[in-house]
């Protein structure tokens, strides 16, 4: 009696000792993945009402996909390469969508947005490349494309300068080389992703404080 039990604590010991090796060789594995970046690809084609988004791990391991295009009034989307789906209106969806904001609370949108913005933190983007095309018959529409495209980028560096540190940042107008019309831009980013997810946690707990009945 007694040697089954030293057994069945053996065994025991063994299990969790196992998983707790497996646990911490799981966290390993993702503090090399964070820290040698995790890449986001991002691309808006305005030519056929597309939008795309890609992650990537060591710059080519793509280990997430989500495409959403438009095609014939029809809103399609497709996650990681499996079988398309569309998205269609139904009077039965928009009357359960109905209800379910009259149940929903009110949010103090102000006071909310204004304590998140308090608790920003700080946040540091390994690399960011934007890359932007748009078509105009005439130069001087270009040029003053550019200067909008310039002024908005300056003033959005400027206000987030504080909190965010970009340390490789690129912006080019690619008009010449690529044909579309649209976005095509890259993210790379490493611990900063831990601090996003803890902020973002952050945000879903405090906001039933700044909710009230209708």
């Amino acid at each position: 009696m007694l040697n089954k039990f030293n057994s069945y604590a053996q065994n025991n010991v063994m299990w969790w000792l196992n998983l707790i090796f497996t646990f911490i060789l799981l966290i390993y594995c993702l503090m090399i993945v964070i820290a040698y970046g995790i890449r986001f690809v991002f691309r808006l084609d305005s030519n056929n009402m597309s939008v795309c988004l890609k992650c990537f791990i060591f710059d080519w391991v793509e280990v997430f996909c989500i495409k959403l295009f438009v095609c014939e009034g029809l809103f399609y989307y497709q996650i990681n390469k499996k079988q398309l789906k569309t998205i269609k209106n139904k009077e039965d969806e928009a009357d359960d969508t109905k209800n379910k904001r009259k149940k929903k609370k009110k949010l103090k949108t102000g006071a909310y947005i204004s304590q998140l913005l308090s608790k920003l933190p700080d946040i540091r983007v390994k690399r960011l490349s934007v890359n932007y095309s748009a078509e105009f018959e005439e130069i001087k529409n270009r040029a003053l494309f550019d200067g909008c495209v310039m002024l908005m980028t300056n003033t959005l560096l400027a206000i987030s300068s504080e909190k965010v540190k970009l340390q490789d940042f690129q912006l080019q107008n690619v008009s010449g080389d690529l044909k579309f019309n649209g976005v095509d831009a890259e993210c790379v980013l490493n611990f900063a992703l831990i601090k996003i997810a803890l902020y973002a946690l952050y945000a879903m707990i405090i906001k039933k404080k700044y909710q009230v009945a209708r």
